[in-house]
């Protein structure tokens, strides 16, 4: 993987997790949040798409070449 690519997907990664908080924070996110206790659904794929995403980047940015 080059060190481009992986700048890329850290950058991606970071913007999910943004996007992700952004909706937890919501009026909408935290009734969800109130009601069943926990995050929707839709907050914790962001968490974790951003977060895989961001640790593929950050192993691509220092394992490259």
């Amino acid at each position: 993987m080059n060190k481009t690519v992986g700048i890329v997907l850290l950058v991606v990664g970071t913007l999910l997790v943004g996007y992700g908080y952004n909706q937890s924070q919501s009026l909408l996110g935290q009734t969800a949040a109130l009601i069943s206790g926990s995050p929707s659904n839709e907050v914790m794929y962001y968490y974790i798409g951003g977060g895989i995403c961001a640790l593929l980047g950050l192993v691509g940015v220092f394992k490259s070449k």
